[in-house]
């Protein structure tokens, strides 16, 4: 046991007369490798300056492992994906019979105003005015293009950029109720009739958002 304790004692004395203690500061070291020295029983050799709370070593028991930092996972961004939306508006709603002047107030175009400006995708938006089968054939058709431009106008006043609308008219050409209202004698009756040929489609280009 004495033996132990003074090859011991001469094995540190080496190390310090080697100047081996300056790699690692506070612990002993083999020189060579810059290793921490240690004992027969595998503990790290400490020098007289030894600072648990400086200069402790992991590897020696002296300082606690970093724990490791938990990283939140990131969601993955929502792709964007082009959509087209078409809706179809009155014109009974919007002019007067054989007029092109928008009535005030106009609820229905007020609340497209609304959702285009909240479209953050908005690419176009594309207006097409048609009308029924009364008058002359190039008559509606100058109606309806009056008309569509007039409900463009209106969406422009309301802040929807103007090179992404489109107005054009289709005139009496795509009317579908010709053939039943034309039987109708009475002229009111006629005009109420051939409503919904005096009418808008508009057609909208955007996008949605779509988590994967």
């Amino acid at each position: 046991m004495n033996k132990s304790i003074k090859l011991s004692a001469l094995v540190v004395a080496m190390m310090l007369s080697s100047g081996a203690f300056a790699a690692k500061s506070g612990y002993a070291t083999d020189g060579a490798l810059d290793n921490v020295a240690r004992n027969a029983y595998g503990e790290c050799w400490k020098d007289g300056y030894f600072n648990k709370e400086a200069n402790g070593l992991v590897e020696c028991g002296d300082k606690e492992a970093p724990k490791p930092v938990a990283v939140a996972p990131v969601a993955p961004a929502p792709a964007v994906v082009s959509q087209i939306k078409s809706f179809t508006l009155s014109a009974a709603g919007l002019f007067a019979f054989d007029k092109t002047v928008i009535t005030s107030g106009n609820a229905a175009l007020d609340g497209v105003v609304a959702e285009l400006k909240g479209d953050k995708y908005l690419k176009s938006v594309a207006i097409v005015g048609h009308t029924d089968y009364m008058g002359a054939e190039a008559y509606n058709q100058k109606l309806s293009e009056r008309r569509a431009n007039a409900v463009k106008d209106y969406l422009v006043a309301g802040g929807i950029p103007a090179e992404k609308i489109t107005a054009s008219g289709a005139g009496e050409s795509q009317a579908k109720m010709t053939e039943q209202c034309s039987k109708i004698k009475a002229r009111t009756q006629r005009i109420a009739c051939l409503e919904p040929d005096r009418r808008f489609e508009v057609t909208v280009e955007t996008a949605k958002e779509v988590k994967m």
